[in-house]
């Protein structure tokens, strides 16, 4: 990654501020063969995996904080908004309708977990807990359009099962039982109200269930045979609104195969094993209404690869291994495809640079090219900052640039000029480009403020920047060749702005600052 160095030199009555910056390169969709490769980035740790997304481009899933905590997520425009916890520490958020509307699971105060929904993430992020059904955990795993919801939850006698809650009975969780097993889950809703999910039977065993509308509650519940495909029971994770359903088979022998199954799901419909990239074992979590399925498969090496499937439901079923349809410099690989929608976008996770990244898949018509970046600068006052992300694509892309998850009004083209800087323009700049099915790329700069003053003897330092960001204040008693620079403060930006004071010792002539926004 190309290292480089900016320096700005700004006077005050006979001091010095020296404004340096050590810059990294930043990289977003480079060249795409089919799809162009987005990374969500996270909330300041340095992990991330997406669940779901909705026909909007909103994505869900769980991201690591700059505290080592996981929080549930929505990832929307550009920007991605924390959406906390119920008292714990760690969420998670599985699912998304259209509305906007998410749910999954968060810790609670104690060591207990529940599930959650949150209607406003965007505006005013609050999370509302959906309860138990008697015991201590619960989970929501998805919701659909009409805002009804399905997971699990703990009974009071130590199992868990399935449950169906609409909007209109929040915390009053609908039991669907276990269809004969033991316990059950439930993973999808449709806008029909089918439900598909798994029961684990009295001998150990998994059969996916389905109930054809929740409002029945139990006596809806019921498992699917696996005909057709020479498997024994397995898990539904998903079923979209054609009733056609997606999920892991288990194949004799013990392996397990992705499959899906045709409208109405596998009673009566045809079961077809989607096979895997060369391994053992396969799992299907997403099919869009189109048909098109992803998830993840093993490679011959024991490598779990994110696969999609076309035309799951025709004679000739193929697995395409996703990291053959992105480009083969682009550092990324591709382990799990959770989510898909109507346009064809992907969401999962893959390794990126050593660390574990979400990422968001969109078609592309040709190969696209990052041609520049957004880099990230520390200047004085009324500097003239430009801030630039240029892509070449077979295809028409728009811009958007925000500053500090706000949409800069105007801001839409590949550069930004941001003329007679203040401490109030310093913030995180963001920029989505876009084509017509969703965003292509992404690039993201931290823009920062160091300004001083000096009075009766003292220095007044001020530094903006992002909240988060780490910064390093230096100083000098002289500056030219063989400059020794001492560190005079480390410190994290807790808010907008940060201010200090140094008085030089007695007999020092001239005093020279500079600022670093450290990684």
């Amino acid at each position: 990654m190309k290292r480089i160095t900016l320096r700005s030199i700004t006077r005050f009555s006979g001091w010095t501020v020296w404004c340096g910056l050590a810059l990294l390169t930043l990289t977003g969709a480079a060249r795409a063969q089919f799809y162009a490769v987005t990374d969500l980035g996270t909330l300041g740790g340095t992990n991330c995996i997406a669940y779901g997304i909705n026909n909007h481009e909103q994505i869900v899933g769980s991201a690591q904080t700059g505290m080592g905590s996981y929080h549930a997520f929505m990832f929307d425009g550009g920007r991605m908004v924390d959406v906390g916890t119920l008292g714990g520490s760690n969420s998670w958020a599985y699912g998304i309708n259209d509305n906007g509307w998410m749910v999954g699971a968060s810790g609670m105060a104690g060591t207990n977990m529940h599930a959650f929904v949150c209607t406003n993430a965007l505006t005013n992020a609050f999370m509302m807990d959906l309860g138990t059904m008697g015991g201590s955990n619960s989970a929501a795993q998805m919701i659909n359009m009409h805002g009804e919801m399905v997971g699990w939850a703990a009974m009071s006698n130590g199992t868990h099962h399935a449950f169906f809650m609409t909007n209109f009975t929040m915390g009053h969780m609908m039991d669907l039982g276990t269809a004969g097993g033991t316990n059950s889950e439930a993973y999808c809703i449709n806008s029909n109200r089918m439900v598909v999910g798994y029961a684990m039977m009295s001998d150990g065993s998994a059969e996916p269930i389905m109930s054809t509308n929740a409002m029945f509650g139990s006596g809806s519940m019921r498992t699917m045979g696996m005909g057709g495909m020479g498997a024994s029971g397995g898990q539904s994770w998903f079923v979209n609104d054609a009733g056609q359903t997606a999920g892991q088979a288990q194949m004799a022998g013990g392996n397990h195969h992705a499959y899906v199954s045709g409208g109405g799901g596998m009673m009566g419909g045809m079961n077809v094993d989607l096979g895997t990239l060369g391994g053992t074992n396969s799992i299907a979590y997403c099919l869009n209404n189109a048909g098109t399925v992803v998830g993840t498969a093993g490679l011959a090496s024991g490598m779990p690869h994110a696969f999609m499937v076309t035309n799951a439901m025709g004679m000739m079923v193929h697995m395409m291994d996703l990291n053959d349809m992105i480009p083969t410099n682009s550092g990324w690989e591709l382990m799990e495809a959770r989510g898909i929608n109507a346009s064809g976008q992907i969401v999962g996770w893959g390794m990126h640079g050593g660390r574990t990244n979400a990422f968001l898949l969109t078609p592309v018509s040709a190969p696209v090219m990052m041609m520049s970046a957004p880099a990230p600068q520390i200047v004085g006052p009324g500097s003239v900052v430009t801030l630039q992300m240029q892509m070449s694509a077979g295809e028409a892309l728009t811009y958007q640039w925000m500053h500090d998850g706000m949409a800069i009004p105007g801001a839409t083209n590949a550069t930004l000029t941001l003329p007679g800087m203040s401490m109030g323009n310093a913030g995180q700049y963001t920029v989505t480009a876009r084509n017509a099915m969703g965003t292509v790329g992404m690039g993201s700069a931290a823009v920062g403020m160091f300004n001083m003053g000096f009075t009766n003897g003292t220095a007044h330092l001020a530094v903006a920047g992002p909240t988060g960001t780490h910064f390093r204040i230096d100083y000098s008693d002289m500056l030219g060749a063989g400059t020794n620079w001492q560190t005079m403060t480390n410190f994290t930006m807790m808010g907008s702005m940060s201010q200090m004071t140094d008085t030089p010792p007695q007999g020092t002539h001239a005093r020279f600052y500079r600022a670093a926004m450290m990684p």
